[in-house]
């Protein structure tokens, strides 16, 4: 049975924030993140309550053994009735979702599939038109092919469009729509239910330990569903994996207690803003006005760094309360799980880490690395406090003209990516970590740049690296 540590008991006997008494338990899987249809439903899907929570509620309320009997039946109650309401809703969500695809069979279904073939046939024979270089003829092969392909994407991108506008399609996102607010209107009222249930067998001391237990409930469910950088920070979870004195956790306890009161409500207003408007954010999109989708992703955004902006500012007063050294320790590490991207271990790091655990390595040769290693690390600091600075500015409003130009391919029409201020500081840092690269190589020889994994250029490794983007980590 889990059993709360001396630091996690002072906590709550101290603040009653129960989140570090019950987070080894949340820790076992909570369950609740989801993946495409749980980002279209708002989480419609996705239970308030579950049965493992409870454990939770029996340390953090301290029930007595038939109020555990009575909590268990109500989330049994509720579990049960979730399922089915939610099982039939997905079933029907997806049989919309299936009509919207239309007949494979069909004429334009196969006009379709001829053009994506024909379309790769024209790709190929331009990549050996290419390869032959200026041989006779090739270029002007070269521009008839490119002329058909363009022709071909105007063909596909009228049908798309088509097929995006057609009746069927706009019939079924409708239905949709009504399911998924049927289903969020229904989840409401069974988490009201249950709550209501809870409190009733409750005595008056153990409802003053509810509010607390609530918010850590909430936070569970809906921190995991930030989509920013920096969103989705458990702060208490952050603070719980550190080995602090009692002395220091009762210092940092205002801060935390603080953010538990600041971020559940604003968490809260996320989640609700995204129920309140998933039905017009649904018929946009099927009538593609993209002028009122982008206005609720905006006010979505908002929030969201609202959720983000709370989290940094905690982790900024805990820094402040802290020792020195305790401070700059907690600091790295919550900036390296809130923003992975940013702060992980690059590729560089662990170059120069490994370089000076070569042997036979020359002193003065060790030293220099040392030196180039000391000045990287500088660098970087500056670096990172750019993309950190251009991730804050523009990561919300770089996800609506994602979705623009989703919108404008849909209506036939397109629109030019802009140039991406975070891509533009991501770039930086590559450069900087490549100048530094370079320069380990000319202090090292062919067996010890082998040694190290070959030291390559960026251009000169595999394209299957894409996905370490903004750290290569």
């Amino acid at each position: 049975m889990f059993r709360p540590t001396f630091k996690t008991l002072q906590i709550v006997a101290v603040t009653a924030i129960t989140s570090l008494a019950t987070h080894a338990l949340a820790q076992q899987g909570s369950g609740r993140r989801g993946g495409f249809s749980s980002m279209m439903s708002a989480g419609g899907m996705d239970p308030d309550y579950l049965l493992r929570d409870l454990q939770r509620f029996q340390i953090a309320l301290d029930l007595t053994d038939e109020q555990v009997m009575l909590v268990e039946q109500f989330l049994r109650d509720y579990d049960e009735s979730f399922r089915e309401a939610s099982d039939a809703s997905q079933e029907s969500v997806g049989n919309s979702f299936s009509s919207m695809r239309g007949n494979q069979d069909s004429p334009e279904q196969q006009r379709r599939n001829e053009l994506r073939e024909r379309s790769r046939e024209i790709r190929d024979k331009l990549d050996s038109a290419k390869k032959l270089g200026d041989e006779d003829g090739m270029k002007d092969l070269q521009e008839r092919l490119q002329t058909e392909l363009e022709n071909i994407r105007e063909e596909m991108n009228t049908a798309r469009t088509e097929q995006w506008q057609s009746p069927e399609r706009q019939a079924a996102f409708e239905e949709v729509a009504l399911l998924m607010q049927d289903q969020l209107r229904l989840k409401r009222k069974m988490r009201l239910e249950f709550e209501s249930d809870l409190v009733i067998v409750l005595t008056e001391d153990q409802q003053l330990l509810w509010p607390p237990l609530q918010r850590q409930l909430i936070r569970d469910r809906l921190l995991p569903r930030g989509r920013l950088s920096g969103e989705t920070t458990d702060l208490m979870s952050f603070v719980d994996q550190q080995d602090y004195s009692d002395e220091t956790l009762t210092t940092i306890l205002p801060v935390l207690s603080e953010w538990d009161l600041s971020v559940t409500p604003a968490l809260t207003a996320r989640d609700e803003h995204m129920i309140e408007n998933q039905g017009a954010l649904m018929s946009s999109m099927s009538s593609l006005d993209s002028a009122s989708s982008l206005d609720i992703m905006k006010a979505q955004g908002k929030l969201a760094e609202n959720v983000r902006d709370i989290n940094s500012s905690a982790i900024e007063n805990i820094v402040i309360l802290l020792p020195q050294e305790e401070g700059v320790a907690f600091d790295s590490f919550a900036k390296e799980r809130a923003y992975p991207r940013i702060y992980r271990p690059t590729r560089t790091d662990r170059a120069y880490q490994a370089a000076m655990e070569l042997e036979g390595l020359e002193a003065d040769i060790l030293q220099a690395i040392n030196e180039l290693y000391v000045g990287l690390q500088s660098e970087m600091v500056y670096a990172n406090e750019q993309l950190l600075e251009a991730t804050h500015r523009w990561e919300s409003q770089e996800r609506l003209d994602r979705m623009n130009r989703f919108a404008e391919r849909m209506s036939g029409g397109s629109s030019e990516r802009a140039e991406s201020p975070i891509q533009k500081a991501e770039e930086a840092k590559r450069v900087i970590e490549e100048n530094y690269l370079e320069q380990l190589r000319m202090l090292l020889t062919e067996e010890q740049i082998e040694a190290l994994g070959g030291l390559k250029k960026r251009e000169e490794r595999s394209s299957g690296d894409w996905r370490d983007r903004g750290g290569e980590g």
